[in-house]
């Protein structure tokens, strides 16, 4: 049996022999006509899952999606939660400019967002990752990408959200959309929805629905109520009836006006 670390190493070793294939990924994103991009079923059934999902914690995990699991960009998401609401970004996302993600961990989610936001015709000119582990093979080859291009800039931030560096960032670039996914507690994860609540028009909670992260999905059902002065909210927490159990979820708010 495998020792942890030589877990660890293969695992890392899987990720940089999939890492020249994000170009792929971008030129498949870039490929998708208008009318695809607002299809939710299409994008649930015949794209997303071709993006490739995660393969942790499989009994989380629809069965009938086995296919997929440990391929491409390891996606930790439910494609019929995903699927509407890259609809929904679709059409809300024309004045985003800095995207930022707290908690982007191997970078497969942060990819495909950016360059959603990219394909459906945002001003996209920075790009944020924050985790406290290293850049991995996915985001390291992303970043090369976006600097041969030139049009975007792209920032690792290898920290805490917590550490000032962070909070430095967040009030030099204002980013004004921001998808959280990293501390899961009550506390952490509500510290960073108010780190970036004065700048940020859209913010996005991750793991809103989840049993498996009871803080998260309590934070998220206070929030709706906290913020409905000010903020539009949607939620896409649709399950599978395959799996045993809710999880994940993800929760949108706009600014009002934005």
């Amino acid at each position: 049996m495998l020792n942890a670390q030589q877990a660890v190493t293969e695992r890392h070793q899987r990720f940089v022999d999939l890492a020249p294939s994000i170009r792929e990924t971008i030129d498949a994103i870039a490929a998708l006509r208008p009318d695809q991009r607002s299809d939710a079923e299409f994008l649930e059934r015949r794209f997303i899952p071709t993006l490739g999902l995660n393969d942790e914690l499989l009994h989380e995990q629809p069965p009938e999606l086995s296919a997929n699991f440990g391929m491409g960009l390891h996606l930790w998401q439910y494609p019929n939660q995903l699927a509407p609401y890259l609809v929904w970004l679709a059409d809300n996302c024309s004045d985003i400019s800095c995207y930022m993600e707290i908690g982007c961990r191997w970078g497969g989610m942060f990819i495909l967002v950016a360059e959603w936001l990219r394909a459906c015709g945002a001003g996209l000119k920075t790009v944020i990752a924050v985790d406290p582990i290293a850049p991995t093979p996915f985001i390291i080859r992303y970043f090369e990408l976006l600097r041969e291009q030139a049009t975007v800039e792209p920032i690792y931030i290898r920290a805490f959200s917590t550490a000032p560096v962070v909070a430095a960032h967040v009030d030099r670039l204002r980013p004004d959309f921001v998808f959280i996914d990293g501390d899961h507690s009550l506390e952490g994860a509500m510290r960073d929805h108010l780190l970036v609540r004065r700048h940020a028009d859209i913010i996005v909670h991750h793991d809103v629905h989840s049993q498996a992260c009871p803080d998260t999905t309590l934070l998220w059902k206070a929030l709706k109520e906290f913020e409905e002065p000010l903020f539009d909210v949607v939620e896409f927490i649709d399950q599978y009836p395959s799996v045993n159990g809710s999880f994940l979820g993800i929760g949108a708010m706009k600014r009002r006006g934005a």
